[in-house]
């Protein structure tokens, strides 16, 4: 079962980690964002996905795209 923090827990919380020294507000923020990763990853996917719905493209024309950027940086070479 999730707890949940009162908004008076929460300020006591966020004036707890600002009363910290930069060395343990780094592993404060190190902890969360390993404990974030998961979720903020799933979250990249979804907009990913989403976008992929919203403006679906072919393989063909990705190849077509990645070969006219090729071209451009050869000539660009050259």
């Amino acid at each position: 079962m999730l707890k949940t923090v009162s908004d008076a827990d929460l300020d006591k919380i966020k004036k707890a980690v600002k009363d910290l020294p930069p060395e343990s507000k780094i592993e404060v923020l190190t902890m969360l964002e390993e404990e974030l990763f998961v979720t903020r990853f799933k979250s990249l996917l979804t907009e990913f996905r989403d976008s992929a719905k919203k403006y679906p493209i072919t393989i063909e024309e990705i190849r077509k795209e990645a070969e006219t950027v090729r071209k451009e940086r050869y000539e660009g070479r050259n």
